[in-house]
Protein backbone atom coordinates (compact mmCIF):
# COMPACT_ATOMS: atom_id res chain seq x y z
CA UNK A 1 0.00 0.00 0.00
CA UNK A 2 1.29 3.41 -0.99
CA UNK A 3 1.47 6.23 1.36
CA UNK A 4 -0.25 9.26 1.41
CA UNK A 5 1.36 12.39 0.96
CA UNK A 6 -0.62 15.47 2.23
CA UNK A 7 0.60 18.03 -0.49
CA UNK A 8 0.39 15.38 -2.96
CA UNK A 9 -3.35 15.28 -2.15
CA UNK A 10 -3.89 18.67 -2.23
CA UNK A 11 -2.45 19.82 -5.34
CA UNK A 12 -4.85 16.71 -6.94
CA UNK A 13 -8.00 18.58 -4.99
CA UNK A 14 -6.76 22.20 -6.46
CA UNK A 15 -6.16 20.67 -10.11
CA UNK A 16 -9.70 19.05 -9.55
CA UNK A 17 -11.01 22.89 -8.35
CA UNK A 18 -8.92 23.88 -11.07
CA UNK A 19 -10.36 21.51 -14.16
CA UNK A 20 -14.07 22.10 -13.02
CA UNK A 21 -13.69 25.69 -13.25
CA UNK A 22 -12.42 25.70 -16.90
CA UNK A 23 -14.00 22.21 -17.99
CA UNK A 24 -17.05 21.73 -15.91
CA UNK A 25 -17.95 18.60 -13.87
CA UNK A 26 -19.03 16.40 -16.84
CA UNK A 27 -15.46 17.69 -18.84
CA UNK A 28 -13.23 16.56 -16.03
CA UNK A 29 -11.69 13.40 -16.21
CA UNK A 30 -9.53 11.35 -13.67
CA UNK A 31 -7.09 11.40 -16.42
CA UNK A 32 -6.94 15.24 -16.45
CA UNK A 33 -6.95 16.19 -12.79
CA UNK A 34 -3.86 13.57 -12.69
CA UNK A 35 -2.14 15.01 -16.08
CA UNK A 36 -2.89 19.08 -13.96
CA UNK A 37 -1.69 17.50 -10.64
CA UNK A 38 1.49 16.32 -11.93
CA UNK A 39 0.83 12.78 -10.41
CA UNK A 40 -0.29 9.58 -12.40
CA UNK A 41 -4.09 8.54 -12.26
CA UNK A 42 -3.35 5.43 -10.25
CA UNK A 43 -2.16 7.89 -7.24
CA UNK A 44 -5.64 9.77 -7.50
CA UNK A 45 -6.92 6.14 -6.41
CA UNK A 46 -4.52 6.40 -3.56
CA UNK A 47 -6.76 9.00 -2.31
CA UNK A 48 -10.24 7.97 -3.48
CA UNK A 49 -11.99 5.26 -5.26
CA UNK A 50 -14.00 7.20 -8.15
CA UNK A 51 -14.27 10.23 -9.06
CA UNK A 52 -17.15 11.42 -7.89
CA UNK A 53 -15.94 9.96 -4.35
CA UNK A 54 -13.55 12.78 -4.73
CA UNK A 55 -15.88 15.55 -5.97
CA UNK A 56 -17.93 14.96 -3.27
CA UNK A 57 -15.23 15.24 -0.55
CA UNK A 58 -13.56 18.17 -1.65
CA UNK A 59 -17.04 19.64 -2.17
CA UNK A 60 -17.83 19.11 1.47
CA UNK A 61 -14.50 20.16 2.70
CA UNK A 62 -14.59 23.62 0.56
CA UNK A 63 -18.46 24.26 1.63
CA UNK A 64 -17.93 24.61 4.96
CA UNK A 65 -14.40 26.78 4.31
CA UNK A 66 -16.15 30.32 4.38
CA UNK A 67 -17.44 29.46 7.38
CA UNK A 68 -14.71 28.31 9.21
CA UNK A 69 -13.11 31.71 8.05
CA UNK A 70 -16.06 33.26 9.38
CA UNK A 71 -15.52 31.70 13.02
CA UNK A 72 -11.90 33.47 12.59
CA UNK A 73 -13.61 36.57 12.94
CA UNK A 74 -16.69 36.27 15.31
CA UNK A 75 -16.87 35.93 19.01
CA UNK A 76 -20.04 35.17 21.36
CA UNK A 77 -19.37 38.73 22.61
CA UNK A 78 -19.73 41.04 20.03
CA UNK A 79 -22.22 43.75 19.85
CA UNK A 80 -25.33 42.40 17.56
CA UNK A 81 -24.90 45.29 14.79
CA UNK A 82 -20.98 44.06 14.82
CA UNK A 83 -21.67 40.72 14.60
CA UNK A 84 -24.11 41.14 11.36
CA UNK A 85 -20.94 43.50 9.88
CA UNK A 86 -18.51 41.16 10.55
CA UNK A 87 -20.40 38.44 9.16
CA UNK A 88 -21.20 40.26 5.93
CA UNK A 89 -17.73 41.61 5.54
CA UNK A 90 -16.30 38.13 6.11
CA UNK A 91 -18.28 36.68 3.91
CA UNK A 92 -17.70 39.11 1.13
CA UNK A 93 -13.63 39.08 1.96
CA UNK A 94 -13.83 35.05 1.61
CA UNK A 95 -14.70 35.42 -1.90
CA UNK A 96 -12.45 37.61 -2.97
CA UNK A 97 -9.38 36.28 -1.01
CA UNK A 98 -10.46 32.24 -2.19
CA UNK A 99 -12.28 32.64 -5.26
CA UNK A 100 -11.64 29.94 -6.72
CA UNK A 101 -13.02 27.83 -3.99
CA UNK A 102 -16.08 30.27 -3.78
CA UNK A 103 -16.51 29.95 -8.14
CA UNK A 104 -16.07 25.83 -7.28
CA UNK A 105 -18.60 25.80 -4.36
CA UNK A 106 -21.04 27.86 -5.98
CA UNK A 107 -20.95 25.71 -9.12
CA UNK A 108 -21.15 22.67 -7.22
CA UNK A 109 -23.65 23.81 -5.46
CA UNK A 110 -26.36 24.33 -8.47
CA UNK A 111 -25.09 20.39 -9.34
CA UNK A 112 -28.22 18.55 -8.42
CA UNK A 113 -26.14 15.26 -7.85
CA UNK A 114 -23.68 17.10 -5.33
CA UNK A 115 -26.39 18.50 -3.18
CA UNK A 116 -26.95 15.35 -1.70
CA UNK A 117 -23.47 15.26 -0.18
CA UNK A 118 -23.53 18.47 1.31
CA UNK A 119 -26.25 20.67 3.42
CA UNK A 120 -25.33 24.05 3.80
CA UNK A 121 -27.20 23.59 7.87
CA UNK A 122 -24.07 20.56 8.19
CA UNK A 123 -21.80 22.95 6.90
CA UNK A 124 -22.22 26.23 8.81
CA UNK A 125 -23.50 24.68 12.29
CA UNK A 126 -21.28 26.38 14.08
CA UNK A 127 -21.83 29.85 13.06
CA UNK A 128 -25.71 28.93 13.59
CA UNK A 129 -24.74 28.11 16.85
CA UNK A 130 -23.37 31.53 17.42
CA UNK A 131 -26.69 33.00 16.03
CA UNK A 132 -28.49 30.99 17.96
CA UNK A 133 -27.43 32.29 21.39
CA UNK A 134 -27.52 35.86 20.01
CA UNK A 135 -31.70 34.60 19.17
CA UNK A 136 -31.70 33.00 22.83
CA UNK A 137 -30.46 36.27 24.58
CA UNK A 138 -33.19 38.38 22.23
CA UNK A 139 -30.64 40.18 20.23
CA UNK A 140 -31.32 39.07 16.84
CA UNK A 141 -34.56 38.08 15.40
CA UNK A 142 -35.91 34.53 16.13
CA UNK A 143 -35.75 34.26 12.25
CA UNK A 144 -35.48 29.98 11.07
CA UNK A 145 -32.16 28.96 10.44
CA UNK A 146 -33.67 28.43 6.61
CA UNK A 147 -34.30 32.19 6.56
CA UNK A 148 -31.37 33.71 8.14
CA UNK A 149 -28.81 31.66 6.02
CA UNK A 150 -31.13 33.21 3.01
CA UNK A 151 -30.76 36.81 3.98
CA UNK A 152 -27.64 36.51 5.85
CA UNK A 153 -25.48 34.73 3.34
CA UNK A 154 -27.50 34.69 0.03
CA UNK A 155 -26.80 38.61 -0.86
CA UNK A 156 -23.30 38.48 -0.34
CA UNK A 157 -23.01 35.51 -2.51
CA UNK A 158 -24.94 37.76 -5.22
CA UNK A 159 -22.65 40.55 -4.78
CA UNK A 160 -19.72 38.66 -5.09
CA UNK A 161 -20.59 36.72 -8.03
CA UNK A 162 -21.80 39.72 -10.10
CA UNK A 163 -18.87 41.86 -9.06
CA UNK A 164 -17.25 44.31 -11.88
CA UNK A 165 -14.95 47.34 -11.38
CA UNK A 166 -17.56 49.98 -9.73
CA UNK A 167 -19.82 47.35 -7.67
CA UNK A 168 -19.77 46.27 -5.06
CA UNK A 169 -18.14 48.67 -3.74
CA UNK A 170 -17.69 50.01 -0.07
CA UNK A 171 -21.44 52.18 -0.84
CA UNK A 172 -23.16 48.90 -1.24
CA UNK A 173 -21.70 46.58 0.72
CA UNK A 174 -22.38 49.10 3.74
CA UNK A 175 -26.37 49.58 2.25
CA UNK A 176 -26.65 45.52 2.74
CA UNK A 177 -25.19 45.60 5.97
CA UNK A 178 -27.57 48.44 7.27
CA UNK A 179 -30.01 46.26 5.60
CA UNK A 180 -29.65 43.43 7.05
CA UNK A 181 -29.32 45.24 10.72
CA UNK A 182 -32.14 46.76 10.19
CA UNK A 183 -34.03 43.47 9.12
CA UNK A 184 -32.75 41.28 11.74
CA UNK A 185 -32.03 43.13 15.06
CA UNK A 186 -34.39 44.33 17.56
Amino acid sequence: MRIKDENKQQRIKEAMVSLILREGIDGTSVAKIAKEAGVSPATIYVYYDSKEEMLAEVFREYSSAPYRYLMQRVTPDMEPAALIETIVRGCYSFSREHEEIFSFVEQCSRCPNLSEYVSEEECSCDILDLIHGYQERGALRPYSDWNMGAVLFAPVRFLAMNRCEESPGEEQLSELIRMLQRLLLY
